[in-house]
């Protein structure tokens, strides 16, 4: 081979690797996005669910709420946690064995 033969030859194996470098980087570039992607759908997905669960929870409460302004509610948690009741009530308490 002459000079300007390997020059040629070098040449074209400097413009290759070139362009192999060029497409190994877009590559590495695609699967890093893609992997993103699938990292955001998941989460995504994963807050969605959140997002539903606490939608129940906060119709759950709604609904606690609503109990509360109730007279029913308000005589029953005197009783239960307050041991209240009207002066006019008798209380039984009867013992089982």
């Amino acid at each position: 081979m002459n000079e300007r033969t390997r020059k040629v030859v070098q040449q074209r194996l400097l413009r290759l690797l070139i362009v192999v470098c060029i497409v190994g980087f877009i590559i590495s570039l695609f699967v890093g996005n893609a992997m993103k992607i699938n990292e955001l759908e998941v989460q995504k997905t994963d807050l969605a669910q959140q997002i539903e669960n606490e939608k129940v929870r906060s119709n759950q409460l709604d609904v606690q709420v609503k109990q509360m302004d109730s007279k029913f509610y308000v005589e029953y948690f005197a009783r239960k946690y307050l041991g209240l009741y009207y002066p006019d009530e008798t209380i039984v308490i009867v013992e089982t064995q």
